[in-house]
């Protein structure tokens, strides 16, 4: 006679039919809200970086427009929104007024950014980012016949927003500004010269051909 087998009449509980293998579980779930990860996150904010020099550096094109105000604003909208884009606008237009009326005009020959970083992201509004940027920009300025070449040195945080259009500036925060002379400009210019802020790029710095395209150096000829 065969031996019988004992078969359990009920079946075990499952282990997460028990609450603390339940609340066990959950805490080893990943969190809901995605990670992006090292390199997907230092593309992103190289692709901001693009974005954001694309859009500021238009900007200084507005030198070229006098007082044309439709002109002025038309361009300084595909770089601004809001309350950003009024304050620009009226800055802008005022200093180039005043500009005409002294007989003074500036030529940007070279914007380069030492730096531009992605500071903050928004947590409620991923189409929100403040961004720091360091920049140069060298140009020449003409009052009354004399040139004069310039290097202005920035530190600025803008907020950027994305918007139907694109993304757009409607912040600006200025951290600094200081004023760059390179040597080879202050022997042009029988200036003195300073190197303080001196970029390590050497970014905004003109070269020769620059300066000579502009005039820079050459004597006025008297009637």
């Amino acid at each position: 006679m065969l031996a019988r087998y004992h078969v359990p009449t009920t079946q075990p509980r499952p282990l997460g039919d028990k609450p603390q293998y339940v609340w066990l579980s959950l805490l080893l779930l990943p969190a809901c809200r995605p990670v992006p990860a090292p390199q997907a996150l230092a593309e992103a904010d190289a692709a901001l970086s693009e974005t954001f020099q694309e859009l500021h550096r238009p900007i200084y094109q507005v030198y070229e427009l006098g007082g044309d105000r439709d002109a002025i604003h038309a361009l300084l909208q595909g770089s601004f929104a809001g309350e950003a884009l009024t304050q620009e606008y009226v800055e802008h237009f005022t200093t180039l007024h005043t500009m005409a009326a002294e007989e003074t005009a500036i030529q940007v020959i070279r914007v380069d950014y030492e730096s531009v970083t992605v500071l903050e992201r928004s947590p409620s509004d991923p189409g929100v980012v403040r961004i720091e940027a360091d920049w140069s920009v060298g140009g020449v300025v003409t009052h009354q016949a004399h040139k004069h070449t310039r290097v202005n040195r920035y530190v600025a945080v803008y907020t950027l927003e994305q918007r139907e259009q694109g993304w757009r500036i409607i912040d600006t925060h200025m951290r600094d500004l200081a004023r760059v002379r390179s040597v080879l400009s202050a022997y042009a210019t029988d200036d003195n010269f300073l190197l303080d802020a001196m970029p390590s790029s050497g970014g905004g710095l003109m070269d020769p051909l620059d300066m000579l395209d502009a005039g820079v150096g050459q004597k006025e000829e008297k009637e």
